[in-house]
């Protein structure tokens, strides 16, 4: 999935995103500037998280995942929110892309190309799509699925953090908190989503 893709189904995903961890933490106000309570994240899985963030929402005329402060949020969301199951699937994410540049490249996934990093990345992706949920997701969407696959629990944390963060609600997003005006409005006639 591209940058531009991923941005005009940004407002279904987070409308879609139902964790009660993730509701718990946005309602604590968790804004990545938090001190995480405990840390368990490694210098190389900081790293890796901070490389795959910005994979997903690079730096281009916005500003990236990293600018937005993106990696801190998911450590803390993983660390502090995430529960023992889903927090293990994030671990052994990481390990698996390493482990998949190690066999595909000779290489840890750090020490990999840009282009090995994002071959390992769509890998990680189509066995994502791959997953079928035990029982489906009821339209309220209050069941939340503490399996989903590491790559879907990666890119929901990547536009929840960065989305929720100041520089991504008002340099990626316009930023009216007043528009004093009612009806529908092109998308292509303001360029970017709306912020709330």
């Amino acid at each position: 999935m591209n940058r531009r893709d991923l941005l005009k189904n940004a407002a279904i995903l987070l409308g879609g995103l139902s964790s009660a961890s993730v509701v718990n933490a946005m309602l604590s106000g968790v804004d990545g500037r938090v001190k995480i309570a405990t840390p368990i994240f490694s210098s190389a899985q900081k790293s890796m998280t901070a490389v795959l963030a910005e994979m997903i929402i690079p730096r281009t005329d916005t500003p990236g995942a990293i600018d937005a402060g993106v990696p801190h949020f998911i450590e803390l969301m993983v660390s502090d929110w995430y529960t023992t199951r889903e927090r293990t699937i994030y671990i052994e994410g990481l390990q698996s892309l390493d482990a998949y540049c190690l066999a595909q490249f000779k290489q840890s996934f750090l020490s990999s190309t840009e282009d090995q990093q994002i071959t390992a990345l769509e890998d990680a992706e189509k066995q994502s799509e791959a997953y079928k949920p035990a029982k489906p997701e009821n339209l309220m969407g209050n069941e939340e699925d503490e399996d989903k696959p590491f790559f879907t629990k990666l890119k929901e944390l990547t536009v929840l953090g960065y989305y929720s963060s100041e520089l991504g609600a008002t340099k990626e997003l316009n930023y009216d908190p007043m528009p004093m005006r009612y009806g529908d409005i092109e998308l292509a006639d303001v360029e970017r989503q709306w912020s709330s």
